[in-house]
């Protein structure tokens, strides 16, 4: 990533969640996910519920773990071809 431009700080951010995630390697609890990613959870869970609607991760109901979601996969999709 470049230093000298300028970026919006809330994606780079939200992107520290992503990385992290992919990273792991497999899905994660809340507090273990944004602890690794250097915030509260609390600053985590609003990236989280954003990305959720984008489809970039995604929530499984009954374990409450976070994953990568169907768009996420669709994007490394298309960056493989």
């Amino acid at each position: 990533m470049e230093k000298d431009r300028r970026g919006i700080q809330s994606i780079e951010v939200g992107g520290s969640l992503l990385q992290t995630l992919v990273r792991h390697g497999a899905p994660m609890m809340l507090k273990d996910l944004a602890g690794e990613a250097g915030m509260p959870a609390a600053k985590a869970h609003p990236y989280l519920v954003s990305f959720g609607k984008l489809g970039l991760i995604e929530q499984d109901a009954g374990s409450g773990l976070y994953k990568l979601g169907p768009f996420a996969l669709q994007m490394g999709l298309v960056a493989l071809h």
